[in-house]
């Protein structure tokens, strides 16, 4: 298939694994330039028949694993662009939330206050069963988090927001970014999400070890 930038592709993939939809499951494709970055591709798998959606985002060009840093401080800063990958890590340093990939992670292209709503709504989705378990604890620290976002949309707070993808697919652009590669340790201590990195030559040796 073509990658044609600014255009949607549609790729029919065959059965769906959820619900078994014959030929109902399908990929859309957009490859788009970010500016002052390079062309990103969004994809997202589709059933026709059952609603599955999953999501992801993939850079086109070669980039190392990084960890990207920018200190929220004002309004502007808000509109910084947020790129993350299935394998993405994102840390909102200041309430002390860290968003892992897990197997069913999903990419996406936002900005810092699309995080914020994101993190938002999983709070307030959290403080509802906290609510309900009678932990009053847990519920105050949930509200004293969500009235520390807010204060960051009005610009009254900062806020430390980082990323770090071992595969590199992953990154926040913006003047004050800041950036730096990852260590050895670092990336080994990150997440992969779903995916899986395989290694040929150990492969072809625990083959000869079974044969």
């Amino acid at each position: 298939m073509s990658e044609r930038e600014g255009e949607i592709q549609e790729i029919r993939l065959g059965d769906c694994p959820i619900c078994g939809g014959k030929g109902t499951l399908k990929a859309l494709q957009y490859v788009h330039e970010i500016p002052y970055f390079g062309k990103v591709m969004e994809s997202t798998i589709i059933c026709e028949r059952c609603g599955y959606r999953n999501a992801d985002v993939m850079i086109l060009e070669d980039r190392p694993p990084k960890l990207y840093t920018v200190k929220v401080e004002e309004e502007k800063d808000l509109f910084t662009r947020v790129v993350r990958s299935k394998s993405g890590t994102i840390e909102l340093d200041e309430i002390g939330v860290k968003i892992e990939p897990g197997p069913a992670a999903e990419g996406f292209v936002s900005n810092v206050e699309g995080v914020l709503e994101r993190v938002r709504e999983t709070l307030l989705m959290a403080r509802d069963f906290r609510k309900q378990e009678g932990d009053e604890e847990a519920v105050k620290r949930v509200d004293e988090i969500l009235q520390y976002i807010e204060d960051v949309r009005e610009g009254k707070k900062p806020l430390t927001v980082k990323i770090m993808d071992p595969l590199g697919n992953s990154a926040l652009i913006g003047e004050k970014v800041r950036s730096r590669l990852l260590t050895q340790e670092e990336i080994e201590s990150l997440s992969l999400g779903p995916y899986v990195i395989v290694d040929p030559e150990k492969e072809m040796e625990e083959k000869k070890d079974s044969d």
